[in-house]
């Protein structure tokens, strides 16, 4: 049985819903982390941003700290696994 402190519905606030960014603001953004790069290199950036923006407007906002799956595990469960007496 897998435990989940997850609520329902409250993992569902994505970024989704915003426009794409635009290849200026694409440029911009690259510009202001210090991104120094060529013309050709900034148009593979500006082609390849996108899909990137659109897997990372995907992924759930509402999360919280005990939601990690390092927080879900339940460790004397998996201690006793590694226990030779008490092998299935």
């Amino acid at each position: 049985m897998t435990k989940s402190f997850v609520r329902p519905g409250q993992a569902a606030q994505t970024l989704a819903t915003l426009k794409p960014s635009t290849r200026v603001e694409i440029r911009e953004m690259a510009r202001a982390a210090g991104l120094d790069l060529p013309e050709k290199l900034m148009e593979e950036l500006c082609d390849a941003y996108p899909a990137f923006e659109a897997m990372v407007r995907r992924l759930p906002r509402a999360r919280l700290r005990g939601d990690e799956p390092a927080h879900t595990a339940d460790v004397a469960r998996l201690a006793a696994l590694g226990r030779p007496d008490q092998a299935g």
